[in-house]
This record gives C-alpha cells, structure tokens and sequence, in this order.
C-alpha cells in the first residue's frame, strides 16, 4: 500500500529563529501549528533564509506540542501548539541552492510564507539529492 504522507517544502526564517541551531543542539524544532496541515510522518525540507538553500531534511514525529526551541529564538518565542520536527538529513553541498532549486521550478518570494507540497517537480528534485 503507498504511503499516505507528503514531502513539503517549508521557509526557516534566520531573522525569527536560529532553526539550524536549534536541529544541532536539540535534534529537532518545534514548528506552529497553523498555516501547515503536516500529519505525523510528513516529511518537511527547510530552505534557510540566511543561505538561500535547503539545507535539513525533517520528519513530523508529533502534533499539538508545547514549544520546546524558545532559547533558539531571535524574537520572543510565541507561546503556541507546534509540530515536533526532527532532524532526518542535514546537506552540506551546493546543488539544493537557491540558483539550482530555480531551475526545477522554485518560486521564492511570497510562494515561501505557507509551507507547500504540491510543487512536485521541485520537490521530487529535493528528493533525489537529500
């Protein structure tokens, strides 16, 4: 039977929360409950703000969980029901930049402020590297 789970794509940003940080400290982030509809088993890429790549590959292990990353927070860390991301993969190479995602049909801009899993060129190209 196929899997039910999705792959998403998902938006770090570095001027709200240290989130790289946070996965080498922590082994995973918390992620609000909202915007996202992940179910548990999903997997999330993040692409970090601040290098302008995916770099981390992260598993959905549970729901409706307190914040547990608030030291990580640039900002005061918002008091809300997250996701419990964990870390599967980090990537260290250059061909999941910015330049390279665009070319498989990354948007930027405002395509990053909701999480998305229905590019599915861009995400099955994710996938083959990380």
């Amino acid at each position: 039977m196929k899997s039910r789970n999705r792959t998403w794509l998902a938006f770090a940003n570095r001027k709200r929360c240290k989130h790289a940080d946070a996965i080498h400290a922590l082994g995973f982030i918390s992620w609000r409950m909202g915007r996202a509809r992940f179910a548990i088993g999903d997997v999330v890429y993040l692409f970090m703000s601040d290098e302008r790549c995916v770099r981390f590959k992260m598993k959905v292990a549970e729901k409706n969980c307190h914040r547990e990353d608030q030291a990580f927070w640039v900002e005061k860390a918002p008091n809300d029901i997250t996701y419990k991301l964990e870390l599967l993969k980090e990537y260290d190479g250059t061909m999941l930049s910015e330049q390279e995602l665009c070319k498989h049909g990354f948007n930027g801009g405002r395509a990053l402020e909701t999480p998305n899993c229905n590019n599915s060129p861009l995400i099955e190209y994710i996938t083959s590297i990380l």
